[in-house]
């Protein structure tokens, strides 16, 4: 989090302050659960779900910024209550290099954690937070609950429109974005139409975010990513340089439709992942999914020129020409 941060001192202190009030959160729950999530928390990323509701909070009454610190902790309660759950669904042993709760003390247990966590975020939401809507958290939890649900189910089967990938992805991951984005516009009260703005973009954000994870599983390494590449495949997750690969194939004769009969299959090997790989980076989807992903960025650009504050454009800006370039 601070390398991220490191050139937004401001950002950064406020996120400090979100981390101190998850920590003393965990520190107050059933010494069980504290164990289990501590490590969680000392590991987290970038932070990026609170730290849009920090800079959304920006465009609004400076008197209700207080209130955004604690909405901000509550967004990344959730984050991470979700990550909990992700690794159950990927069998995941290890996140950013330090051992999941999955790993150590079984699905069942890790269930159990994420489920409290989330119990605990809620807890925290008095409905009294300036102009944010209650349902627009709750429907936000809805989505990501269901898209999750949605691909555990789905597991094994790639050869899904790109459509339900967008739908997917949408409630996973970009809705949580738009709701941090949103939130801590709406907690500050900032003009409705703002309020709007920030939900679209942080929606964008999230949407190119996503596909840019995605990506990383294709070209990125064990060291940085802290996960081994490919396990989108090994887990039977369709992403989009994939789907965007197998519908190039289609067009193909049949005889060349070399990955539409790999992914047939319902499990793969390490073998057989390796070769879808490589199938789909030769077939362009990589690339394909990055015009995707820049699409989704031009299009919170535009929304970004609207937002009439160069302070937390600025800040924007910087946060989406991090995340083009990250490599983790």
């Amino acid at each position: 989090m601070k390398e991220f941060w490191k050139e937004e001192p401001t950002v950064l202190h406020e996120l400090e302050q979100v981390g101190s009030l998850l920590q003393q959160t965990v520190e107050r729950s059933h010494p069980f659960v504290r164990d289990l999530l501590a490590a969680q928390l000392q590991s987290s990323g970038k932070m990026l779900r609170p730290a849009l509701a920090l800079i959304g909070s920006r465009l609004g009454k400076a008197e209700k910024r207080e209130d955004a610190l604690r909405i901000a902790s509550v967004l990344e309660m959730i984050h991470i209550a979700s990550l909990v759950h992700d690794d159950i669904i990927d069998e995941a042993k290890t996140r950013r290099g330090v051992p999941t709760i999955y790993a150590q003390r079984g699905a069942k247990q890790a269930v159990l954690a994420g489920d409290y966590l989330l119990s605990k975020a809620m807890a925290l939401v008095s409905g009294k937070e300036g102009d944010l809507e209650p349902a627009a958290v709750s429907n936000a939890f809805s989505r990501l609950c269901q898209s999750e649900l949605e691909q555990d189910a789905g597991l094994g089967n790639f050869l899904i429109p790109v459509a339900t990938y967008l739908r997917r992805i949408g409630g996973k991951t970009a809705s949580l974005f738009a709701l941090s984005a949103y939130a801590g516009a709406a907690v500050t009260e900032a003009p409705r139409r703002t309020q709007q703005l920030m939900h679209r973009i942080g929606y964008a954000m999230g949407m190119a975010f996503q596909i840019q994870d995605d990506i990383l599983d294709y070209e990125g390494n064990s060291r940085e990513l802290g996960k081994d590449p490919g396990r989108d495949l090994l887990c039977g997750v369709p992403t989009l340089p994939l789907l965007t690969a197998l519908a190039y194939e289609r067009q193909l004769p049949e005889n060349e439709q070399i990955l539409v009969k790999l992914v047939s299959q319902k499990k793969l090997t390490k073998r057989e992942a390796a070769r879808g790989m490589e199938r789909t980076i030769a077939l362009g989807g990589v690339e394909k999914a990055k015009a995707a992903s820049q699409r989704y960025i031009d299009r919170a650009y535009r929304d970004l020129a609207d937002l009439g504050n160069p302070e937390v454009s600025s800040l924007l800006h910087g946060v989406f020409e991090k995340l083009i370039n990250r490599r983790t």
